[in-house]
């Protein structure tokens, strides 16, 4: 099974409800997360927590999008 297979599934499942599967989600992108949250070159755990927050609302509505194709 290719990479893109496992994160589609994932992608459904969170769509679908499944906590497990957003909880998933958040833990494979998280070193991306880590990279990012990030204020003058440090680590800041509360930008880490913004990112992770909108990324659960994106989530949310990208079952909106999702439906349309």
């Amino acid at each position: 099974m290719k990479k893109y297979d496992v994160l589609y599934k994932l992608i459904n499942s969170a769509l679908d409800g499944d906590t497990a599967a957003t909880f998933e989600l958040i833990l494979h992108f998280e070193p991306l997360i880590n990279k990012h949250s990030k204020i003058n070159g440090e680590f800041d755990q509360e930008c880490k927590d913004y990112i992770i927050d909108n990324l659960l609302k994106q989530i949310k509505n990208f079952r909106k999008i999702w439906n349309f194709c």
